[in-house]
């Protein structure tokens, strides 16, 4: 998990904001994003077993009809590492999350499939060798919360974490 400003971070997704908009995938901003303090609460948790690296973050950016927040926070157990993310993007969904339906995946480098995390369509990925997973989630059609792991043996720090999310409140703040 490299690290990388706050700004840097949301402005690596600028580039897919603006070719989602060009065509017509996600249209200019009509609602306002939550700002970053609003969405810090909701990764500042407590998973059994793990540490938090540092104290949650997050960022807001706003440029023309462009508009982002993020909150993210780190934790640490022995060698393994998680990573969690809550994104709002333009104050809209980012498409790809709501198209999935039931996809499965099995090869010998990973395994990708969809499932439902707290009643919220989400997609695992494991790559075994490299003993990395991700888990995205879609929240309310609006928030993309991201998992990411280093170190692991399997998905299940990851599905811990994202229990200790409170995903029904998250989807409360989608005006």
């Amino acid at each position: 998990m490299r690290r990388m400003t706050k700004v840097g971070r949301l402005w690596q997704l600028a580039p897919l904001a603006m070719a989602l908009m060009l065509f017509g995938l996600v249209p200019a901003v009509q609602a306002q994003t939550v700002h970053f303090k609003e969405l810090l609460p909701f990764v500042d948790i407590k998973i059994p077993g793990w540490e938090a690296d540092q104290k949650p973050t997050g960022s807001t950016v706003k440029h023309d009809k462009m508009q982002m927040s993020e909150a993210r926070a780190s934790f640490r157990s022995g060698e393994m590492r998680l990573e969690i993310n809550i994104i709002d993007f333009l104050g809209k969904p980012l498409p790809f999350l709501g198209m999935l339906q039931q996809v499965e995946i099995e090869s010998s480098e990973e395994h990708i499939r969809t499932t439902q995390i707290q009643g919220c369509q989400a997609l695992e990925t494991f790559r075994h060798q490299d003993k990395q997973g991700e888990l995205s989630i879609n929240v309310a059609d609006r928030f993309w919360v991201k998992i990411d792991g280093e170190g692991l043996n399997n998905l299940e720090p990851l599905r811990l974490a994202a229990q200790q999310l409170d995903l029904k409140k998250l989807a409360g703040l989608a005006k």
